[in-house]
């Protein structure tokens, strides 16, 4: 009986966390600025998601609940770091949590709207953008080649994470009927 309920619970957790996998790695995929760590926090989270599956209330928003578990995965990422340089605030995780929870967009409406958000750049920051996610460049290389610190350049990172995804929302609460 134990064997049947937990195949029946892992197929529930499997239906739910594939249902809302885009909204979570959208989140934590914001918020960690280097791809490898992001998919290691991306990979906590499921872990933490499956071992917390026994309280989720079955009827309950689970991406809300995913969510909100992920940001405390996010944040236990920054604490582990221990490098101020790399941390985003409490309250930009936060707000850059809320303004995700509330997407529930097509992938490809938020698509279009970071093209035409990233257009809107400046060329200075158009090429740290470019450098760190399409180069794949760690940061440390950013700040050689742009001449600037490690520090300077995670901090432009979170800003433009941040108006980034201000823009994105905008552009899709704009673009809803």
């Amino acid at each position: 009986m134990q064997v049947t309920r937990t195949l029946i619970d892992g197929e529930v957790f499997t239906r739910l966390l594939l249902q809302n996998q885009r909204r979570i790695a959208g989140l934590i995929f914001s918020l960690v600025p280097r791809g490898p760590d992001a998919d290691d926090v991306m990979q906590e989270t499921c872990l933490v998601l499956w071992r917390k599956f026994g309280e989720f209330q079955t009827g309950t928003d689970f991406g809300a609940w995913a969510l909100r578990i992920a940001r405390f995965q996010v944040m236990s990422y920054y604490a582990r770091q221990k490098r101020a340089q790399a941390r985003l605030s409490d309250e930009t995780i936060e707000s850059l949590a809320e303004s995700l929870a509330d997407a529930r967009w097509e992938s490809t409406d938020r698509a279009e709207a970071l093209r035409a958000c990233l257009g809107q750049l400046k060329e200075r920051d158009s090429e740290l953008v470019r450098r760190r996610y399409h180069s794949g460049e760690n940061v440390d290389e950013i700040a050689d080649h742009v001449g600037s610190t490690v520090h300077a350049v995670y901090k432009a990172l979170a800003r433009l994470h941040v108006r980034l995804v201000g823009c994105v929302n905008a552009k899709l609460h704009s673009a809803r009927p």
